[in-house]
C-alpha cells in the first residue's frame, strides 16, 4: 500500500534551498470527454514551495512532489474538518440565545477568527509540512 500522495510538476523557481514547483490540479472529471458541456471539469495552477534537501534542481525540470498520507489527512482536517465542527458547535449553541440571523453572523465570525489564527500560525505550520521532491526519470 502506498503511504504517500504525489503530484508531478515542473520547477518554476529556485531560491537557495527553496524550490517552487508548479502543477495542475484537476477536478475528478477534468479528463472527461464531455467536460465542455458542464462546469465540473475545471483545472487550476498550484504552487508548492519545498526544501531541496541539498539536491540541485533546475527551472523547467520535471519533478514529483510527495507528502505522507497522514500529513495530507491532517491538513484536510485543519482546513475543512475542524472548521465544520466549529461552525456547527457555534451555530447550534448560539441559535437559541440570539436568534437565527445573529447565530449565523456569530458562526461566520468564528470561522473568520479560526482562519485568521491559522494565518497567524502559518510559519509554525510550514515547519510541520514537509514536501519531498524527486527528480522525474
Amino acid at each position: 500500500m502506498n503511504n504517500r500522495v504525489s503530484h508531478d510538476g515542473v520547477v518554476s523557481k529556485v531560491e537557495g534551498r527553496q524550490v517552487t514547483v508548479q502543477f495542475v490540479q484537476r477536478s475528478a472529471c477534468a479528463d472527461c470527454h464531455a467536460k465542455m458541456l458542464c462546469t465540473g471539469g475545471d483545472t487550476q495552477q498550484r504552487h508548492i514551495v519545498a526544501d531541496s534537501m541539498g539536491e540541485t534542481y533546475l527551472v523547467g525540470e520535471e519533478v514529483t512532489v510527495e507528502v505522507t498520507n497522514q500529513l495530507a489527512w491532517t491538513a484536510m482536517f485543519y482546513a475543512f474538518g475542524l472548521p465544520t465542527l466549529i461552525a456547527l458547535a457555534v451555530l447550534f449553541s448560539s441559535i437559541g440565545l440570539v436568534g437565527e440571523m445573529w447565530a449565523c453572523l456569530v458562526t461566520l465570525l468564528s470561522l473568520a477568527a479560526y482562519y485568521f489564527v491559522l494565518y497567524i500560525l502559518r510559519d509554525k505550520l510550514d515547519r510541520k509540512v514537509v514536501f519531498v521532491l524527486h527528480h522525474k526519470v
